[in-house]
């Protein structure tokens, strides 16, 4: 089982990929809710963590 944060989510599609069975469980609260902006994921950098849910 994987959190459903950017890191959960990048290990779940790398486990994914190498064929193994995954389970991504996500509670919907994000743990970075209270920051202004994701900083360090190349996609998402600089935008706010709850625009993504």
């Amino acid at each position: 089982m994987i959190g459903g944060g950017a890191a959960g989510l990048n290990g779940a599609l790398m486990l994914a990929r190498s064929r193994r069975s995954v389970v991504v469980i996500d509670s919907g609260a994000p743990r970075n809710a209270p920051a202004e902006a994701m900083q360090g994921f190349i996609v998402l950098d600089g935008t706010p963590p709850t625009r993504h849910r």
